[in-house]
């Protein structure tokens, strides 16, 4: 296995990971009272796959393993971890948040989340 050098830190990471977490609870809850919980879900993540899907087309060669394929059982399964892990937590996420305050979800959902899986 080679590693490859990245030019960023991860320990400037981690801390940039920490503020967007942290304050998804917060700012989630601001766009709720705004707009249903169903699109400020189809926004957030909607954005985010345009988002990942850019980054798919300008690296993707440098990232496509040794040959480049996925068989149809592990895209099957990866779409799969994607409608449950993705749309269904952040669906309950947002539809928590119209109806709780942002504290109580960053409380609970940190906790829970060992509990449920």
């Amino acid at each position: 296995m080679t590693r490859t050098k990245t030019p960023t830190s991860p320990y400037l990471l981690l801390p940039i990971t920490m503020m967007l977490w942290g304050s998804a609870f917060s700012s989630s809850k601001s766009v709720v009272e705004h707009v249903p919980h169903s699109v400020a879900a189809l926004l957030r993540f909607g954005g985010a796959a345009l988002a990942l899907l850019v980054v798919l087309a300008l690296f993707g060669k440098r990232f496509d393993g040794a040959t480049g394929k996925v068989s149809p059982r592990a895209a099957g399964r990866a779409a799969l971890a994607g409608i449950v892990g993705v749309f269904a937590y952040n669906g309950f996420f947002f539809w928590g948040l119209s109806l709780a305050p942002s504290l109580d979800a960053g409380i609970l959902i940190p906790v829970m989340s060992p509990v449920l899986v």
